[in-house]
């Protein structure tokens, strides 16, 4: 499924206020926030983020704590959707549009992108990189520049590797491990798709 079709389902599950508290709070799922944090974060009403504060707790979805006088929130980790949701809050809201985005000006020298490890596991804590393999006809340093502004608007770091296309493809010939072991991971797309992939390993 695309970025922007994913995109555009999760605004028919969720309306605004819940994306945005969703984006938030399963985009650092190992942090607790406040409820004046998150209306600060999100940019929504005190009354909205309130109430989907309220209903998320009430369903699982988030988990609720409280430290001193202060109610904190926090993506329930335990949760049976907690996986599915965050994919799909990356996916839509999150780590990836950002990329997305910020790789748009090398597009057309660029076969394949992806996001890959732990961010598309679900399984990423607080400081984790955000993994990014790259094949194209562009250089280590012009993919670095331009992820630079988005590093700085997610405050994690981007761990971008790239190959050039032949060298990917004579790498994977040759049995490279690494490569062969982020082919068969779960990935999210950012520029190019599975099928594309797929022609660049033959």
């Amino acid at each position: 499924m695309t970025t922007s079709r994913t995109r555009d389902l999760s605004l028919v599950f969720f309306g605004k206020t819940r994306q945005a508290v969703l984006s938030l709070l399963y985009g650092h799922a190992d942090q607790a926030f406040y409820l004046r944090e998150i209306v600060r974060n999100t940019g929504a009403g005190l009354g909205p983020v309130q109430r989907e504060v309220k209903q998320l707790s009430e369903v699982g979805i988030l988990k609720r704590t409280v430290r001193g006088h202060q109610v904190y929130y926090q993506a329930n980790l335990s949760s049976p959707v907690f996986r599915e949701l965050k994919g799909l809050v990356t996916k839509t809201a999150g780590v990836a549009d950002i990329l997305k985005d910020a790789l748009a000006p090398l597009s057309g020298r660029i076969r394949a992108a992806f996001i890959y490890g732990s961010v598309v596991r679900g399984e990423e804590r607080n400081g984790s990189d955000v993994d990014v393999l790259v094949v194209g006809n562009v250089t280590f340093a012009e993919v670095s520049s331009v992820l630079s502004d988005a590093q700085k608007t997610l405050s994690r770091e981007i761990n971008p590797t790239v190959y050039p296309i032949k060298e990917f493809q004579a790498k994977l010939v040759k049995g490279h491990h690494f490569l062969k072991s982020v082919i068969v991971q779960d990935k999210i797309f950012l520029i190019g798709d599975e099928n594309e992939l797929k022609r660049l390993v033959k």
